[in-house]
């Protein structure tokens, strides 16, 4: 403790730090010109960057939309099925039991 006693007597009444001249007479001075530097920095936003918010938006409405249509129209569904049903049906009209059999066994199915 008595090192740090020292220290601080040495001290004494001297100002340790100092203040610049005229600082607090030309603060708001060198303030206002320093909130101007930042207002002159203003950034331009390219349009696109703007626009694509929009666009996104847009192309939300326009997939639901259609997937609405879709899961609402039903002859779309149907329409899907039976063909499906009659190439399957085609498909089997061509094969007999002898050839599947022999597909089975060339594929060591």
């Amino acid at each position: 403790m008595k090192k740090d006693d020292n220290i601080l007597n040495n001290i004494g009444n001297k100002k340790p730090f100092s203040v610049p001249e005229n600082y607090f007479e030309n603060f708001a001075i060198e303030m206002e010109k320093q909130i101007t530097a930042k207002k002159e920095k203003t950034v331009t936003v390219p349009f696109i960057t703007k626009l694509k918010p929009f666009l996104y938006a847009a192309a939300i409405f326009a997939l639901v939309l259609t997937i609405g249509n879709l899961m609402t129209d039903s002859s779309f569904s149907f329409t899907a099925t039976e063909n499906l049903m009659e190439q399957h049906d085609l498909l089997l009209s061509y094969l007999d039991e002898d050839i599947i059999i022999e597909f089975l066994i060339e594929h060591n199915l």
